[in-house]
């Protein structure tokens, strides 16, 4: 498939001309003391921080999806292979952000069908934001959306719903639904039953969608980074701030890590590709 066909795809099932501050220049900042990346993006792109960030040939033989794109898994790449990722940096709990190198830049341009990634698209998303399919996978009866990442586009990055089940069947679902390799934790247990549960994958150990969460009368929640050995101050400060919240207010917490909790769109989305006629497989690098 010719790249620019799939990418007005891509771009109208994710609403990307619509979304306005998904802002990552912070953390750009942060990874890129020399910032050669800026010669290498799609024009616009920063700014609009999603869709198309490296444009390569023409072509697209194949996808790969992927939860961080990294150094590792553009070293894997077949020529023509186009790379989709929620994120567009690597994130591992030590030290945390981490930058693609320029000769990964350079072969997603000069090798590679390029880099096409979205995060709050994707994390706001109907069908595939990874909060929404976790619920799923654990037989949670969504029944409210909230906590939206962006404007421009409908949706929120997290969902609730309740549901009859223990903590430890809650967990034992998310773990059999994520996969083996994914270390799945009841964090916290000030009780035995699930009830109303609210999910917020990723990184979603922060007070704000806990407060929204706990209006919307939850008392089991669902994350990827409550248990972090992540070295950068902002997240650890973010951690403790939540956990001391969620023990205040009587809320179960599990954890089935940030790498975990975002592996499903991938997941779905190597089956969005292979529907439209494009060879997908998902590379997985994790957990982390």
């Amino acid at each position: 498939m010719r790249l620019d066909d799939l990418v007005r795809r891509l771009d109208d099932y994710f609403r990307v001309p619509d979304v306005r501050g998904d802002d990552w220049a912070p953390a750009f900042d942060a990874c890129y003391p020399d910032p050669y990346w800026r010669d290498h993006v799609e024009p616009g792109y920063e700014g609009r921080w999603d869709g198309l960030m490296v444009r390569g040939t023409p072509d697209v033989a194949c996808v790969a999806t992927c939860v961080f794109p990294s150094d590792r898994i553009v070293d894997t790449l077949a020529p023509e292979t186009l790379l989709f990722s929620e994120h567009p940096l690597d994130f591992g709990d030590e030290p945390g952000f981490q930058p693609l190198s320029r000769a990964s830049f350079q072969a997603l341009q000069e090798v590679c069908a390029g880099f096409y990634h979205v995060h709050a698209p994707l994390d706001m998303h109907p069908e595939v934001s990874p909060s929404r399919l976790c619920a799923h996978g654990m037989r949670v009866d969504v029944d409210d959306e909230y906590f939206p990442i962006a404007e421009g586009i409908p949706g929120g990055a997290a969902v609730i719903g309740d549901c009859d089940a223990t903590l430890d069947e809650l967990a034992a679902r998310l773990h059999s639904y994520l996969g083996p390799e994914i270390p799945v934790e009841v964090v916290t247990r000030p009780r035995e039953r699930a009830s109303r549960v609210a999910v917020v994958a990723g990184g979603g150990a922060m007070l704000e969608p806990l407060e929204q969460s706990i209006e919307r009368g939850c008392d089991t929640y669902v994350t990827g980074n409550a248990v972090t050995r992540c070295r950068l101050d902002f997240v650890r400060a973010n951690v403790d701030a939540f956990n001391e919240r969620a023990a205040e207010a009587g809320v179960a917490v599990i954890d089935g890590t940030h790498y975990g909790t975002e592996k499903p769109p991938q997941l779905a989305m190597v089956e969005w590709f292979r529907a439209r006629g494009v060879p997908a497989e998902f590379l997985s690098d994790g957990p982390k």
